[in-house]
């Protein structure tokens, strides 16, 4: 597997991660088309996008921000293609929005969600230190908490 990197969305780039997307099956999951996070991140929620790219290959999206009491971080979307998944790029990218989040939002705690049936999703967030601080019938709520020792 190439080396991850993190490129802000720009013209350059958005039309190359428009094209990529997830299986038929995780489609039954979470069914929303990477252009629709490229409208609302300008419109709705003011997310900061990025591709993900290994080596010369765009691979990914993954976005941040700060959550609604403008302390806490967040990150959404997560999408890796499905010809890139199961190579560790999902986890390299959630590794280097992680360093974004602490050095440039300056957070102490990120906020992260996926649905129940998500379970690849979920493995991966609780290996990164992700805590369950809520669910119900469709979704999962988790924080890592960087000032806890157990994050590093």
């Amino acid at each position: 597997m190439s080396n991850v990197i993190l490129e802000p969305l720009d013209v350059n780039n958005w039309l190359k991660i428009c094209d990529l997307t997830v299986s038929k099956r995780q489609k039954k999951i979470f069914p929303i088309a990477n252009v629709y996070w490229i409208g609302i991140s300008r419109y709705e929620e003011k997310t900061e996008l990025f591709a993900v790219k290994a080596g010369e290959d765009y691979v990914g999206l993954i976005g941040c921000g700060y959550d609604e009491d403008c302390v806490t971080g967040h990150i959404n979307p997560v999408m890796i293609d499905k010809r890139h998944q199961g190579k560790g790029c999902g986890r390299q990218a959630m590794l280097l929005m992680i360093v974004y989040l602490r050095k440039h939002l300056r957070v102490t705690k990120i906020n992260i969600c996926h649905r129940n049936a998500n379970t690849a999703a979920a493995r991966l967030y609780e290996s990164l230190g992700f805590r369950v601080t809520g669910e119900d019938k469709t979704g999962c709520r988790r924080q890592l908490d960087l000032t806890d020792k157990r994050s590093d």
